[in-house]
Parts: C-alpha cells; structure tokens; sequence
C-alpha cells in the first residue's frame, strides 16, 4: 500500500501512488480508513457489494470515498479491505463496482471525524507505469 500525508493548513491531504488504476483508487479508500481510524486493525466480518458513477476519474474518486462515509455514518460499517475492485468506461463516464469488507464502526474508536471529501487540489494522473491521486479530506 503507498500513501503518504502531505502538509496541509487544516485539512488531511493525501498522494496516493501505484501501478494501476484500480489499486490506486483501494489505496485511497484504505487511506481514507486510515484517517479515520488510525492504525486499528478492522475486522472482516462484512461483505458488501458497492458501485459508483462519476462522469470524469476524479468525480468517480469522489463518489467512490465518498461512498465509504455514507457507509460509515448510515450503515454503521467502517472498511477493512476491497475485492475484486473494477472500473469500466460507460458512455457517459466511468463506473466502479467492488466488493468491500469491513465491521461495524460502532465497535472500533474512530481518531479523526472526516466531514467530507473534497474537490480541492483533487487529480487522478495516470502515467507511463504509474497511477498518481491526490485528494483532500475535510476533518
């Protein structure tokens, strides 16, 4: 997993890094787990299947983390790890599907409450032999 935190005024930013697409968007759910519950191990004790849309790779990453809030304050259910992670290309953009495993949030202490993701300084980047994402968590 590659990710670091950047230096910010007052929100959490974070640079992700990897070879693909697709490991480069789990990397940045892990991340985003990892804000919120910092080095807590989760257990997978629950399976669920998610997809998302976004018109563009950054609106798809948005919808995608944003998914995982949603999870967290509606479903009680906090990340542990994502299967089988996909992204196609639709005609009106993009679509993601995955399957995520996790526990409920209401057992685990949380260290750091994220109200939002961001479009602020957000880019999905993709190189010659690297995916590069950056995003910003408002906590």
């Amino acid at each position: 997993m590659a990710f670091k935190f950047l230096p910010h005024t007052a929100d959490v930013k974070i640079l992700v890094e990897e070879k693909t697409l697709e490991k480069a968007f789990s990397t940045s759910a892990l991340a985003l787990k990892e804000v919120i519950a910092e080095k807590i191990k989760v257990k997978a004790k629950i399976k669920k299947e998610i997809s998302v849309k976004g018109k563009d790779k950054e609106a798809l990453l948005y919808s995608f983390l944003e998914e995982f809030i949603y999870q967290l304050d509606a479903k009680d259910f906090l990340l542990s790890k994502i299967n089988n992670l996909k992204i196609t290309e639709t005609s009106h953009g993009f679509q993601l599907t995955s399957e995520v495993v996790g526990d409920n949030f209401s057992s685990y202490n949380i260290t750091n409450e994220v109200k939002a993701i961001t479009y602020n300084e957000m880019f999905v980047r993709e190189e010659k032999d690297k995916v590069i994402i950056q995003f910003v968590l408002d906590v």
